[in-house]
Formats: structure tokens, sequence, C-alpha cells
């Protein structure tokens, strides 16, 4: 893989600390998963443009931004990380951020680059705005 995400890159966006070491397993796993693919998806005129340090920050962080989503909502899914407790008008409980927001976020930002957004050669069309017209060819030039 060309961009490299690591579980510190992923725990620092979710807001976790990094030495807490607790979700390490898991957030690997989820890397290893899904990396591959959403880089697979990006144009490779792109991700290979290694030379181009600003365009693999913005790649590397809209992949970053899309993995730690789906970790964020994960661990929403765990027991208990969706109770509250209110006491004299204080509410302790789960977060408000949704891993949806920063999916959709990481997948706004990666949209230009993505392989489904190059035009595929059976769309192109002709530069010609005089489409009635049959093109006559002659030894010298092309003649409308």
């Amino acid at each position: 893989m060309a961009i490299s995400i690591s579980a510190s890159d992923i725990k620092r966006k979710a807001g976790i600390d990094s030495a807490d070491t607790t979700y390490d397993s898991s957030i690997n796993s989820l890397i290893s998963e899904m990396q591959s693919s959403i880089e697979y998806s990006i144009a490779d005129a792109y991700l290979n443009d290694t030379a181009n340090v600003k365009l693999q920050a913005t790649l590397k962080l809209g992949i970053l931004e899309i993995i730690t989503g789906e970790f964020i909502e994960q661990m929403k899914r765990e027991t208990g990380s969706t109770e509250q407790f209110s006491a004299g008008g204080i509410t302790i409980g789960p977060s408000a951020v949704t891993g949806v927001d920063l999916i959709q976020q990481g997948a706004t930002r990666l949209s230009p680059y993505l392989k489904s957004v190059l035009p595929m050669i059976s769309e192109s069309g002709s530069a010609s705005s005089s489409l009635d017209r049959d093109t006559i060819f002659s030894t010298g030039e092309e003649v409308w």
C-alpha cells in the first residue's frame, strides 16, 4: 500500500489516548480490511503520484477519515457504549460525534480522485459541433 495508516493515526482522529492499547488489535484489523479496498477505488494516476506530497496527504486524510468513522461506529455497537447517566443537570454518556459524518467527510474528500469519476472510453463523445454531417477525408486535409 502506498499510503501508510497506523493505529495511532486512527486513535488520534477518534480522540483515544495514544497510550490506550485496548483497541489496537481491532484497529489494525480494520485498517488491513478497509485500506486496500479504499485504495483500489482511487485512480492509479493519483495513488502512484508519490512526488505530489499534498495530493498524498489529501488521499491519506480521506482514507483515515473513512476508517476512523467505521471504527467509531463499531465502538458505538459495543455493550454499554450508548448508556447515559444524568445527575444535577450533568449528563455523562457517549460522545455526540458520529462515525457516519466522518465517513461522509472522507468520501467527499476522495471523490474527485476515484476511478468511478474518470470518463469511460466507451462514453467519450465527439468534440465536433457538426454531428449531422458526414466527415469527408481527402489526401491533404479534413473537409466538412
